[in-house]
């Protein structure tokens, strides 16, 4: 096992991206990606073989998933805040205004899918992740994270035809 200090250089900036794909915060990402570190440096005896960034990675997911819970006790939509997130945007204002337009209707949809199916396509589009990284973090296999990413992809493609 490396040193903390070593695993915290190499993987902090990849972990943090990876919760940002989740949340779209980058205050909350620092927050989850801290808790992440520590959870690790607590339960490092639980930690066997594999690949560490991924062991990280369902660490930040699970906090992540724990902050989601609480922000929903307070009746706090996730969907608001991507809103206000997209809201800030500094383009050009006939381009942004269609590419957050597009972009709201994107999230919108994806928002439609079910957890597992969301989780897939933001893990693959936006943490950047190998479908057998995706599948290690889930907890399933790599061919079923490439089928379940395929499968939101269609049906995403669908909802957004829809929706023109």
């Amino acid at each position: 096992m490396q040193n903390m200090e070593d695993v915290y250089r190499t993987y902090a900036v990849p972990v943090k991206r990876y919760v940002m794909s989740l949340c779209n915060d980058n205050a909350l990402a620092d927050d989850i990606t801290a808790e992440t570190f520590y959870k690790a440096v607590q339960h490092i005896d639980q930690f066997h073989d594999g690949k560490l960034f991924t062991w990280l990675c369902a660490i930040a997911r699970n906090t992540w998933l724990d902050a989601v819970k609480k922000k929903e006790n307070q009746n706090t939509s996730i969907s608001e805040e991507m809103e206000i997130y997209l809201a800030d945007d500094s383009r050009l204002p006939e381009d942004s205004c269609v590419q957050k337009d597009e972009r709201l209707t994107l999230y919108r949809q994806i928002q439609r899918l079910e957890s597992e199916a969301k989780d897939v396509v933001y893990l693959r589009i936006f943490a950047e992740l190998s479908f057998k990284e995706i599948g290690s973090i889930l907890g399933k296999t790599e061919n079923w994270a490439r089928v379940t990413f395929y499968r939101s992809k269609e049906k995403l493609k669908g909802w957004m035809e829809d929706e023109n």
